[in-house]
């Protein structure tokens, strides 16, 4: 008899004693009947397997096509990749680049004044801090009750206590509405002010500062005018103060007693020859330098700051010509006719522009990579072989194989799972078809690729580019339009008003790739779902998959069920075999007895 075997069925999850009476192994036999009976599941399994497959290396394709329309075709059917222009200039001058509407050629730039932010700076040691023996350092407070200062028509108080790191702080913390930044160098011991814009409408202006504000910025500060050229409204058209003075480039300038405000502006334009002054009509006063120079102004500030209302400083605007046509403006950035300039430096230098070849190839040459990595991928599952000898393995199977046996058979039966499927095929046709036309440029020139040094490999590559780059730097440069057309232009249809851009065979190639791939995206979605990217796969393969996983669940269940119904039957027979046992010993009893 054999022995007494225990199982735990996965069935029903009881406790099985097999074999008492019988001597049956009544497992083994129970393993074999279910294992000829699951059959029909293993097929679908491995229908499963390969339906699954499919979805993924189609899933993998899209993914390549996804890759190739939004980072090559979106941009190779624009215009704007092939209007890439570079500028060549003296860089201690200006800096350039193009724009797309810049046009190639030659133009003459003549920088004469670069525009400035206003600065002011301590003209002297402040004695911001002490030395300590220690080597260390003491900030000292520089005030000794609070001070109210107007910078740029904003009141600013300063605590009494403040060392010169309070009063940096304090000027900071309202730099966006004064436009004013404040730094402090030990080094020199001096406060430094800047605008944190350009031009001749930047200023760092005290007006309306009281005479203990103004003994604070001057005295104690020790802050001083800093400016080529200044700009103020005067507060009066005759002076009725006392008689005071100001200092203009070291030159004294005397103001009487009821002195008008013309009689002030040709005292300064006749005693201070580095600068003119004048006065409008609505008593705007200028006085700049005739060289560009600093103009140093000192004297009573609070004639300087509260009647003629000059600021301590003042940007200046650019001053430029390019062609000959004279500019202004507030910043060192301009764009003219396209090309947007940085100006560095006073001086001439000539700017020219031309198209930026290698920028255009490079960009070609992208397309054509990632072209043909897709083209080839989709060859290669087309005309994959398939291997009808080697179905997808069963758990079963695996149990039996080396993991290098399974990994060699498994690539083996998944070969030509894409093998002549028909979006694939529509595809790749149509990628061909749209590779290979020909497209009028603007000036009646039939191009196609060939034309710019762009060919299909051997016939056994599938439909594989290859650059003469020669050829095709050649086209960029001498046909720039021509090869623009080539990849984007778009023709208007007279039939339909609506037409998708790159729906026509005329269309531009990277046009008609894209609106190709577009669909082909669309349509393997369709067949095989958008795999991470779709929450719910309703895809023709999904629902396949889907339909199997039922019919293997209601499968599994009646297996589950056949399975009892073997175990029940075995049980059955061994309380029939238990009973005959019993009576065969009774009977041997009887007759021994």
């Amino acid at each position: 008899m054999d022995p007494i075997t225990m199982q735990n069925s996965t069935t029903s999850n009881l406790l099985r004693i097999s074999g008492l009476a019988s001597g049956i192994n009544t497992d083994q036999i129970v393993s074999q009947l279910m294992q000829a009976a699951s059959q029909p599941l293993y097929q679908l399994e491995q229908q499963k397997q390969w339906l699954q497959w499919q979805q993924e290396d189609l899933q993998d394709i899209n993914t390549k096509l996804l890759t190739l329309r939004d980072n090559t075709l979106f941009s190779m059917k624009l215009q704007g990749t092939y209007l890439a222009k570079t500028v060549s200039s003296n860089t201690s001058i200006a800096t350039a680049t193009a724009g797309v509407n810049a046009v190639n050629g030659t133009y003459q730039l003549n920088v004469n004044q670069l525009a400035t932010g206003a600065t002011s700076a301590s003209t002297a040691a402040i004695g911001a801090y002490t030395n300590n023996s220690d080597g260390s350092v003491t900030y000292n407070p520089l005030i000794s009750s609070d001070v109210t200062i107007r910078l740029n028509n904003n009141s600013i108080t300063f605590k009494a206590g403040s060392t010169i790191n309070d009063i940096v702080s304090t000027i900071n913390s309202v730099s966006s509405t004064t436009h004013v930044n404040a730094t402090y160098d030990t080094t020199t011991d001096r406060l430094f002010l800047i605008t944190n814009s350009t031009g001749s409408s930047s200023k760092i202006d005290f007006s309306g500062t009281d005479s203990t504000g103004l003994t604070f910025l001057t005295s104690t500060l020790k802050l001083g005018f800093n400016s080529s050229s200044y700009t103020g409204t005067a507060a009066y058209t005759t002076y009725t103060g006392s008689g005071t003075s100001i200092s203009i480039n070291g030159t004294q300038i005397n103001i009487s007693t009821n002195e008008d405000i013309n009689s002030i502006i040709s005292d300064i334009n006749n005693n201070v020859s580095s600068v003119n002054a004048s006065v409008d009509s609505n008593g705007v006063i200028t006085i700049s330098s005739k060289n560009g120079s600093q103009v140093s102004i000192s004297g009573d500030y609070d004639f300087l700051l509260n009647n003629l209302h000059l600021p301590f400083s003042q940007g200046t605007d650019a001053s430029f010509s390019f062609n000959g046509v004279n500019m202004t403006t507030s910043t060192n950035n301009v764009s003219v006719a396209g090309i947007n300039i940085n100006l560095t430096g006073e001086g001439k230098t000539t700017l020219s522009v031309q198209t930026d070849t290698d920028t255009i190839y490079n960009s070609i040459k992208s397309f054509v990579d990632a072209y043909n990595d897709v083209i080839t991928t989709i060859n290669s599952k087309l005309t994959e072989q398939r291997y009808y000898d080697y179905q997808p393995l069963t758990d079963d199977q695996k149990k039996q194989m080396t993991q290098d046996d399974i990994t060699a058979w498994q690539q083996k039966a998944r070969s030509g799972d894409l093998s002549g499927n028909d979006n694939l095929t529509s595809i790749y046709y149509s990628m061909r078809t749209a590779i290979s036309g020909t497209v009028t440029a603007t000036d009646g020139t039939q191009m196609t690729l060939s034309s710019i040094g762009i060919t299909t490999g051997q016939w056994y590559e599938g439909g594989k580019l290859y650059i003469d780059d020669t050829k095709l730097k050649n086209a960029i440069q001498n046909n720039p339009q021509e090869v623009m057309d080539l990849f984007t232009k778009i023709t208007e249809s007279t039939t339909d008003v609506n037409a998708t851009p790159g729906s026509s065979s005329s269309d531009g190639i990277a046009a008609r790739l894209y609106y190709i791939v577009n669909n082909g995206i669309n349509s393997i979605t369709q067949e095989a779902g958008g795999g991470q990217y779709q929450l719910y796969d309703n895809s023709f393969l999904g629902q396949q998959i889907n339909d199997l996983n039922q019919r293997m669940s209601d499968m599994q269940d009646q297996l589950n069920t056949l399975e009892q119904q073997y175990y029940d039957q075995f049980t059955q027979l061994e309380t029939y075999m238990s009973q005959m046992n019993s009576q065969s010993q009774w009977l041997s009893q009887q007759l021994n007895g």
